[in-house]
């Protein structure tokens, strides 16, 4: 038996729409303040385009057609006797995170919570990607070959040893490293910040005015060192340039 309307289905739909509108304009707000990436990798962005044009026009057709008088339906919230509050439980649990998001301060990921992770220190290559990069004296690392150069000098490390390296990145210092020890790292990406994970080259050398989390310029020499059992690349550091912390924090492993 059909329910004819009543102020509850008006409720929930005007409810459905705000919700809807309000995830929407949280992409907004994600994209106008170039924050998107650092939830999800840039591929996956058009896909949220599309999902946030699609939710505010769901939203905005929710509040449109909120009070439709002549309409009948068969659910629950067509019930007279429901009471409000009752109703208005199950959508405080997407109310709830859209206040904490539009309320809070902006966060990025730090060390601290990825100080359980670890860091990996080396790549393979069996996902396709050529070895290409020439051997030169100076193998300056950017995000663009990033994964290049890890690759190189995991497969190619003999060749490597003795080559100058020049790379960016933050110190990521874990237990167990001795003090002239520390990581040169970066975040990577695969698909979301779920999967964010540090990767980075272990220095050696006069690191005790590094701080851990700031950015530096390293330039080191490549050595090869024995880590668990495993031949591993070690940057013997040379010269040390602080920088500032780059507008892409991120790198996408993609």
């Amino acid at each position: 038996m059909k329910i004819s309307w009543s102020p509850n289905w008006q409720l929930s739909n005007e409810l459905q729409g705000i919700v809807l509108i309000s995830f929407s304009l949280l992409l907004f707000k994600l994209f106008v303040k170039n924050m998107i990436t650092m939830l999800v990798a840039p591929k996956l962005v058009p896909f949220l385009l599309i999902s946030m044009v699609v939710m505010f026009m769901l939203g905005f057709f929710r509040l449109l057609n909120s009070n439709l008088k002549g309409a009948d339906c068969d659910c629950d919230v067509c019930d007279q006797n429901t009471s409000t509050i009752k109703q208005l439980i199950p959508y405080l649990l997407f109310f709830s995170p859209l206040f904490f998001f539009f309320t809070i301060e902006d966060f990025s990921i730090n060390k601290d919570l990825l100080s359980t992770n670890g860091y990996i220190s080396e790549t393979t290559n069996d996902d396709g990607r050529t070895l290409n990069m020439k051997m030169e004296d100076e193998i300056i690392v950017k995000d663009t070959n990033f994964f290049s150069v890890m690759d190189l000098l995991n497969n190619q490390l003999d060749d490597a040893v003795g080559r100058k390296i020049v790379m960016n990145g933050y110190i990521y210092r874990e237990e167990g490293l001795k003090n002239n020890e520390a990581v040169l790292a970066r975040k990577v990406m695969t698909h979301c910040v779920a999967d964010l994970s540090i990767y980075g080259y272990m220095l050696n050398g006069d690191l005790s005015k590094l701080k851990t989390g700031d950015w530096y310029t390293i330039t080191a020499t490549i050595q090869k060192k024995e880590i668990d059992g495993t031949m591993m690349p070690v940057l013997k550091v040379q010269k040390v340039e602080k920088s500032e912390k780059p507008l892409e924090e991120y790198i996408y492993d993609l």
